[in-house]
């Protein structure tokens, strides 16, 4: 089941609503609310606290909370879990109509949460949603929070949103998924998801039902037993869907896959990756790379020790400023070294200097430059490329993205960018360099 749902995530859904244009998930304030998170201190969260106690009704002060506790780096910690838990039952209880209940911050999987707390939401959202059951705000947010925690209540809410909001705008693409992949798997569900289909009107999800059918028949197509069930349901909820609305395109909601067309794009595929490949190979030594000389800020002592080891520096492009030698403090605190790329016979080495007078560089790392080679045109560059790091920055990502914990941070660390899109941040501690977590 989790594997069809990640599929039924990746196809999406070529019918949704009746409105053209869907409103918004979120409202302004919510996004505004969201700014500066991955800045906030120790001394802000307290701030912060201190003013959610003095008034619990304080939703964006309570959404900026959730956020902080889910950040990169305090997602795995059981106390913020717990802090952020305990805001999500009080939500359900006050507000349970709030915005931030279908927001990524009020989501928990089950090994999340302890039984106490499942069942005290549980409770919670059942006299929410019997409360007003006709408020489909309250509904789908019920939805959401049982996505990842109970299938059969995340279903029951699901339905009862669409019962709410027969054109709500979110609900009916997940709902008519989770009927389809459900009716197939045969699983636990399957009988309740089969009746719930057959008794809905709603074309919005009979269209929906239909269109994963006829995808999940498209995808075995691809293997030995091509799942003809599958086909046989696709079309009985089409003609279902089209019943109720004539419009419906076939072609749209059945879209027919071409074997031959796939099989054309994979070998496409996998002939420009071996074309680049190849010319990858061909081509790294063409890379701009440039003599230790060529960088005047360089101490005359380092530039003597990287020409002995026949060091030349590796270029982003063919032109523009020498890049990749930079100095910073890297090292230790106050004392400025330099990080340089060594490339010698397609082999590149990280190197840092200590200091001017280092005659014994850290090797970093090595790796071959076959695999950083790029391609701009006919313009051959090489993808690394170095910048000195602060502690904000560092933390600034290990907030962001989480990874490994950095130690106390006392002076530089160095960037090392793949391609301007990734990078790891190698910092030096305890006598060792580790690698902490880049841009994503």
């Amino acid at each position: 089941m989790a594997f069809r749902l990640l599929v039924a995530a990746v196809l999406g859904a070529l019918i949704t609503r009746a409105a053209d244009v869907p409103s918004p998930m979120f409202s302004h304030q919510y996004v505004e609310t969201l700014r500066g998170v991955d800045q906030l201190e120790d001394v802000d969260v307290v701030r912060l606290e201190r003013r959610l106690a003095a008034n619990p009704n304080d939703l964006p002060t309570r959404l900026k909370l959730m956020a902080y506790h889910l950040r990169g780096d305090r997602a795995s910690q059981p106390a913020d879990r717990a802090k952020r838990i305990q805001q999500v039952l009080w939500l359900i209880q006050h507000h349970p109509d709030s915005e931030i209940l279908h927001s990524p911050f009020a989501h928990f999987l089950n090994t999340q949460l302890d039984s106490p707390d499942l069942q005290r939401a549980v409770a919670l959202w059942d006299q929410a949603a019997k409360a007003q059951p006709r408020d489909s705000a309250i509904q789908w947010n019920a939805a959401s929070f049982f996505q990842g925690l109970d299938p059969a209540l995340h279903l029951r809410y699901l339905e009862s949103t669409a019962a709410a909001d027969p054109n709500h705008p979110f609900a009916l693409r997940p709902l008519a998924h989770l009927y389809a992949l459900s009716i197939l798997d045969r699983g636990p569900l399957a009988q309740r998801s089969q009746a719930g289909l057959d008794a809905s009107s709603n074309v919005w999800v009979l269209g929906n039902a239909a269109y994963m059918f006829q995808s999940l028949y498209n995808q075995s197509l691809q293997s030995p037993a091509p799942n003809k069930r599958a086909a046989e349901l696709a079309e009985h909820y089409f003609v279902r869907a089209k019943a109720l609305d004539p419009k419906l395109d076939r072609n749209v909601i059945l879209p027919k896959l071409d074997l031959q067309a796939v099989a054309r794009e994979r070998e496409k595929t996998q002939q420009s990756q071996r074309e680049w490949e190849s010319r990858a190979k061909e081509s790294v030594g063409q890379i701009r790379r440039l003599p230790p000389s060529a960088f005047p800020g360089l101490p005359a002592s380092i530039v003597e020790l990287l020409n002995a080891r026949k060091c030349r520096v590796p270029q982003p492009s063919p032109r523009g400023t020498a890049k990749n030698v930079v100095h910073g403090e890297f090292l230790a605190r106050g004392e400025q070294g330099w990080a340089v790329l060594c490339s010698v016979n397609n082999s590149t080495t990280l190197l840092a200097f200590g200091n001017e007078r280092d005659t014994h560089p850290q090797v970093i790392n090595t790796t071959n430059d076959r695999y950083s080679v790029t391609f701009t045109g006919k313009d051959v560059g090489y993808a690394r490329e170095l910048s000195p790091v602060s502690r904000e920055n560092i933390m600034s990502h290990y907030r962001a993205y989480g990874g490994p914990k950095p130690p106390l941070i006392d002076h530089q660390g160095i960037d090392d960018s793949f391609d301007e899109k990734v990078s790891v941040i190698w910092y030096f501690h305890a006598g060792k360099w580790l690698k902490l977590q880049g841009a994503d």
